[in-house]
């Protein structure tokens, strides 16, 4: 199969597969991100604890962010040695409880604590470790493409999921609507969850070849990944530079994305026309997703991850020179919104890339807590300048996009097959 071949001819495990992931993608951002507007008002209201719980759940986010750092290296070595199946249904459980919790409790720390277990275990487990170890595993070739689709759970939750809260109307039902929803897919994942293409006779990408080979080329690539070990991952430079350069594209993302409403009604848009321009942003995402995915198939990972730092660029100076009016708000609303789904897709694609098809669990024991580090920063970034100051914001986020675009400039991509 052309390794730059654009057809989504996944066949029918390799489709189950990738909806799986959007699903994980989804209820991971329904966790740790994309109701972080909503909820904290919501529980203000039902349980009576007063103005200062949207700062303490912002708070908690942002300490979350920082344990995620610690949370993407243990998950990622236990994900090496357990394989995805099991941390799927691990994550999916832990996230099922803390949901539970989180809706019911009476108590605010112990509500507060919640945050942080959603956030840590959804940020890593339900969207770093097993969707794109599974994306790397079984599409080597087209995981590009493949990621293109998957990711597009994370705009179309940031889409849907506020519009659904606001139809159950009550926190602690639609939370626990979360909960048992993290329960089912656990289950699910026991049966659903393959590990490899080889188990269930499929090939990888989907290959006309016969199990055989499949599987003694499976062999040959676990073999090779076991010689990743961590001296020899810190000594690769695309370690670092995948670490550092992604993660500063990652940050900018959380910029953009995290105030985007905020930076909206400061330049005069009236609150509910702000959301709406979110909501239209999202939806710009699931395009992007499989836009962005078609790119890195089509021209190669690090190409692709070039042109993200470049429209991150003008994104930023749109946000940056908006005047108000309607057309140019409309604008920076599909640019942003049409880079949200990319990330997704170009972290796991270019760790693949770069360290092979087993490889990828393996490289993100070190890439994955630098890319956490740096994305955490984003928050820290315009909670120290402050909201009311995201001009500033957007320039820092800038020099950061023109750094990430330099050193991932400097990654030595592997010869396409």
């Amino acid at each position: 199969m052309d390794s730059q071949s654009t057809k989504s001819n996944f066949g029918k495990w390799g489709w189950s597969t990738i909806i799986y992931c959007a699903i994980s993608y989804y209820i991971a951002a329904a966790l740790a991100t994309d109701t972080l507007s909503w909820y904290p008002q919501a529980f203000a209201a039902l349980r009576g604890w007063g103005d200062e719980l949207p700062n303490l759940c912002n708070a908690m986010t942002g300490i979350a962010g920082w344990v995620s750092v610690l949370g993407a290296f243990v998950f990622s070595v236990l994900a090496a040695k357990k394989g995805s199946r099991w941390m799927a249904v691990l994550g999916n459980v832990i996230c099922g409880v803390a949901a539970l919790v989180f809706a019911r409790t009476q108590s605010m720390p112990v509500f507060l604590a919640m945050i942080v277990v959603m956030v840590v275990v959804g940020g890593t487990i339900q969207v770093n470790i097993v969707p794109n170890n599974l994306m790397n595993i079984w599409f080597p070739k087209k995981k590009g493409l493949a990621l293109g689709w998957a990711s597009m759970g994370l705009p179309l939750c940031t889409a849907t999921i506020i519009l659904f809260l606001n139809g159950v109307g009550n926190p602690q039902t639609g939370y626990t609507i979360i909960g048992i929803a993290c329960f089912a897919l656990a289950i699910a994942s026991i049966f659903w969850v393959k590990d490899e293409p080889e188990m269930v006779g499929a090939t990888p990408d989907n290959e006309p070849v016969d199990l055989e080979a499949a599987e003694t080329m499976l062999k040959a690539q676990e073999e090779e990944a076991k010689r990743l070990t961590l001296p020899v991952l810190a000594k690769n430079p695309n370690t670092w530079f995948i670490g550092f350069g992604h993660g500063l594209l990652w940050m900018t993302t959380i910029g953009l994305v995290s105030n985007m409403v905020t930076r909206f009604i400061q330049l005069g848009i009236e609150p509910n026309l702000a959301i709406l321009m979110m909501t239209v942003a999202a939806v710009f995402g699931i395009i992007g997703s499989y836009i962005w995915g078609w790119i890195d198939q089509k021209f190669g990972t690090k190409r692709a991850s070039l042109i993200y730092g470049c429209w991150y660029i003008v994104s930023l100076l749109l946000m940056i020179f908006n005047n108000g009016t309607m057309p140019m708000t409309v604008v920076c609303a599909f640019f942003v919104g049409f880079g949200i789904g990319g990330i997704g897709n170009l972290i796991p694609s270019m760790i693949g890339t770069c360290f092979g098809r087993f490889g990828f669990i393996q490289a993100n024991r070190l890439i994955a807590p630098v890319n956490t580090l740096i994305r955490c920063t984003g928050l820290i970034i315009i909670g120290v300048v402050g909201v009311s100051n995201l001009t500033l914001s957007y320039w820092i986020f800038m020099a950061g996009t023109i750094l990430a675009i330099f050193l991932i400039s400097r990654i030595k991509e592997p010869a396409r097959a």
